[in-house]
């Protein structure tokens, strides 16, 4: 049996023959039609993410289990497409943190970068009863863990960021916090580039001990979390100006058509209790007393969907 004749072709006969090929060498190239990544990098970047090196310390740390949670987080934030699976996403970083409480979300920023009001919230397990309480006395404001994040875009252990607090008002939310059992967790988010928004997320509870372990699993998943909550939960300009979330408008589209809050929680699978929260957040958002107010105003304003 004769042998097969070697040959050695090279990457310049190899690419002049088959243009459309790219070898190591040629992807970056600024005078070919296709980049694919930096030869200089040992990592081709993931479109629209920024370029890291792959944190191998990291993953020292984290049992197996916690390290499947991570690839189900990266999985489920690679194919996600509507608001409902950004709050899958965050309920499986939620159980991989072991975290009781769990909310994201965005913020508009003003003129000089800082909180000017919440664009859209997804609310996972925090209390109703806190977020009614942090929205009607504007805590926002003063909340020190978020304005923190939002300044420096570093995630905060919140016990580490509240020793940092002296005034009085900050003092007060604190203990405002600690009442409704909000005693400890962490807060990060990120800017989006060119564009007044940012992202914002916070996992609260748990044993305290765990939290910078965890702090390290939030930093290196927050680029995928913040991608998938600006493509996924925006709201119509319209309802931002004023604050609306989603579920907000979805409530007052049934309060126009007449519908009680027994009736509109059977409608949307939840408890008449959750209705009241919404209906008392559209009052206050949009300073009226009462459904026909709120309905009389948002048609005014045409909040309404176009039919």
């Amino acid at each position: 049996m004769s042998e097969l004749p070697t040959r050695s072709i090279s990457e310049d006969i190899l690419e002049n023959a088959f243009p459309f090929i790219k070898t190591a060498r040629r992807v970056s190239d600024p005078e070919r039609d296709l980049t694919l990544c930096d030869s200089r990098s040992k990592h081709p970047p993931i479109i629209g993410m920024p370029r890291r090196d792959f944190p191998t310390d990291l993953f020292h740390d984290l049992t197996k289990h916690e390290m499947q949670r991570v690839l189900e987080i990266l999985h489920y934030a690679a194919i996600a497409t509507t608001g409902d699976d950004v709050y899958h996403v965050l309920q499986l970083i939620q159980k991989a943190v072991l975290s009781p409480k769990a909310i994201g979300g965005v913020v508009q920023l003003n003129a000089k970068g800082d909180f000017q009001e919440f664009n859209s919230v997804i609310n996972v397990s925090y209390s109703n009863d806190w977020l009614y309480t942090y929205g009607k006395h504007g805590y926002a404001g003063v909340d020190p863990v978020l304005q923190s994040a939002l300044a420096t875009f570093k995630t905060q252990i919140w016990e580490l960021t509240y020793r940092k607090t002296s005034s009085p008002k900050q003092c007060e939310f604190i203990e405002g916090a600690h009442s409704f059992g909000l005693t400890h967790g962490i807060t990060s988010g990120r800017p989006e580039p060119n564009r007044p928004f940012a992202s914002f997320f916070s996992f609260a509870g748990g044993d305290p001990k765990d939290l910078k372990r965890y702090k390290r699993m939030i930093d290196y998943l927050l680029p995928y979390l913040h991608r998938v909550l600006m493509a996924n939960t925006h709201t119509p300009l319209s309802n931002r100006v004023l604050g609306l979330s989603p579920r907000e408008t979805t409530v007052l589209l049934w309060m126009k058509q007449g519908k009680t809050n027994w009736e509109i929680s059977r409608i949307l699978g939840v408890s008449e209790r959750t209705v009241r929260f919404h209906v008392e957040g559209i009052f206050m958002k949009l300073d009226v007393s009462s459904r026909t107010q709120a309905v009389a105003y948002a048609i005014e304003k045409g909040l309404f969907p176009t039919e």
